[in-house]
Order: C-alpha cells, then structure tokens, then sequence
C-alpha cells in the first residue's frame, strides 16, 4: 500500500459534509436531502443542477451517470502527480467513512504511472468514439504527466504538499452566501518549507500578502486531443488540444472558491497541462485570479446558488416531490445546452423530459 492505513494525527481534520449535516438546515434541503454546494454544481444550468443534484442524489448520480474516457485520464494525471510529491493526501477513512488525512509514501514517476494506467485500461468506454479516445489518451498520458510535472517545478513544489485538502466556506464576512456551505477539493497546496525542485517563485503584484506568498493553491486542469474525422482506412484522427490562450471562468471561480478558504490570502494558480505543453494562470496574467477578480466571481457564484434556493423556499412547505416538481416549472430545461445533458443514458434524460413536461 502506498497510503499508509493510520491517518496523520497532526493535521487539524475536517469533514464540512459532515459538519453541514450537524448544523440547522433549511427545510427545503432537509426535505430534499441536500446540504451543500460546490463550484461543479455552478458550472451547470439551474435545470441540470436540479435533475443531478436533487432530484437524483449521490448514490443514483455515482451508479447511473456515466464517466469518459477523458475524465478518467485526467484523474490518473492528477493521481500519479498526488503519489510522486504529496506528502499528505485527504482520503475517505474506510471504516470511520470520514475524510481524513493520510500519511503519502512517495514513489517513482514510473512507479506511479504503471500502476495507475492499469485503471484506464480497465475503464469500459460509453461506446465507439469513446473507446477511440480511450486508445488515444492512453498514448498521451505520459506526455501530459511531463508537461503537468513542468508546470509543478516551474511553481517550486514546497514541502509539506497537501492533495485533496477538503475545504468548506459557510456565511463568509462580506458576501452575500447562500444558506448552504460551499465545498472542494483541492489539487494541491504547497508549504513554507524548502523546495522540492524548482526555483521560488517571485510575483511582480502578488495575489497574497507578502507573508503568506510562500504558501500556493494549484488547481490542475488536462486538455485532451479531440475526435477528428474516420480516415478512408477506418482508423479515427485527433486533434491535439492546445495550451489555452485564456483561463476558463468557471475553472477561476473553482480556485476563488479555494482562496476564499484561506481568506484570499494565498497566491492561486491554475495550471492547465496537454501534450503539447502546459501554461500558468495566475494574478500577472488573469484578472479573473486577482484578489477582486476572485471575489467578484465568488458572488458571482453565490448569486446563482442563493437565486436556486429562493425557488426551492417557494415550494418548501410542499413534499420532496412537490418541491422539485415546482422548481423545474420554474426553469427552462435548455435541452440544447452543449454539455449539460451530453451523455446522460435514455432512460435518465426521458425522466427529465417527464419532469419538465417535454415527452
């Protein structure tokens, strides 16, 4: 085993899913069995939002909504990385069935990558396109891995790193919060100790207080090559993604989330990795992760989960029901949105149709 079985018992521990559900909720999310938020239910439609986060809950959503070969590539990146530096990885304690802090026992970059592409090759694609891609980022995983472990050293790894650090954000001073935590994962956050490898970083106008510069949020972002056309011989071609020119707002509002942990007093930086190369974004060269930048998109954010519970309060004297039934009369469906029903199975999105009337 590479992660020992005993948790670290120096480490502060937290479970804010568990601490949510000690504190007084609202009674529409008693009844509707919710009791958080994060930035992943922001990046959907309110519809979408309500069709996977209420109307369907953890154990249907893990069960019945497929993954893709994408999204599991980028997991194995982002594992392998987590067992070469972290010293520390947040887990899910087997038996107590709470995150806690695991001691990490580092091993070799080709250790790390022989073991964990073994998931990939045991992953069932969705179907033909996906089975191509599967094919296709089995082959572009180690360049990934290379360009990701760039980004890290040109960011100066410092020890003790944290991966998966479980953070939670309830009624903060300033803001206009929903009623319900706001929570995340973080990639990895670097220490104040000597670096691992790398040269320590020196921002022109950091997004931090000078003090607490040493100290840095990553979030870890891969781009994959996408489906071109079936070539005459009926092999598929690709397209190789680029290093993005801009950062995603919806991935900026994810690091704003994770800074607003630290009280936006650590640098943030979001690190997009492909096969072609790799970027930084940071407060130089993105506006969107300077400290105003991320507290705006954080209101940004609370805005949309603060309107989806005032439409939720209209119904909560109602049945779990009644609620969700109330609610979608509410919201357009978007069917034509580009990603938010994409691969969702028939059964599923028929279901949804019934729920908004449209089948």
């Amino acid at each position: 085993m590479i992660i020992k079985s005993n948790p670290t018992k120096d480490l502060p521990v937290s479970d804010p899913l568990q601490d949510a559900l000690q504190k007084t909720l609202p009674l529409f999310a008693q009844k509707l069995k919710i009791n958080h938020y994060s930035p992943t239910q922001f990046a959907i439609p309110d519809a979408a939002w309500l069709f996977k986060y209420v109307f369907m809950d953890q154990k249907m959503r893990r069960e019945l909504l497929p993954s893709n070969a994408a999204m599991e590539a980028g997991k194995i990146v982002g594992e392998v990385l987590q067992r070469i530096y972290a010293d520390t990885i947040y887990k899910l304690h087997p038996t107590l069935k709470k995150v806690q802090p695991f001691t990490n026992e580092k091993i070799t970059k080709d250790a790390a990558l022989q073991e964990e592409i073994e998931k990939l090759k045991e992953y069932i694609p969705n179907d033909e396109k996906d089975s191509d891609k599967k094919q296709k980022y089995l082959e572009e995983i180690p360049e990934v891995i290379n360009n990701a472990l760039s980004g890290l050293k040109e960011l100066a790894v410092a020890s003790p790193v944290t991966c998966e650090r479980q953070i939670s954000i309830d009624q903060l001073e300033g803001f206009s919060s929903p009623l319900l935590p706001t929570v995340g994962r973080i990639d990895f956050d670097f220490g104040i100790n000597s670096h691992e490898f790398g040269t320590s970083l020196t921002e022109p106008n950091p997004t931090s207080q000078a003090d607490a510069f040493p100290h840095k949020i990553i979030e870890l972002k891969t781009k994959w090559s996408r489906l071109g056309k079936v070539k005459k011989d009926g092999s598929r071609s690709f397209l190789v993604s680029s290093v993005p020119a801009t950062a995603s707002f919806n991935h900026c509002c994810q690091v704003a989330t994770y800074a607003a942990n630290f009280n936006f007093k650590v640098p943030a930086y979001l690190l997009y990795a492909t096969k072609s190369g790799y970027t930084i974004f940071d407060s130089t060269n993105c506006h969107h992760l300077t400290v105003d930048g991320m507290k705006k998109n954080l209101q940004i954010m609370f805005n949309t989960f603060r309107r989806r519970e005032q439409i939720l309060t209209l119904y909560q004297d109602f049945t779990r029901e009644e609620i969700i039934e109330g609610a979608a009369s509410l919201m357009d469906m978007n069917l034509d949105h580009p990603f938010a029903w994409n691969g969702m199975p028939s059964e599923l999105l028929k279901e949804a149709k019934s729920l908004w009337k449209l089948s």
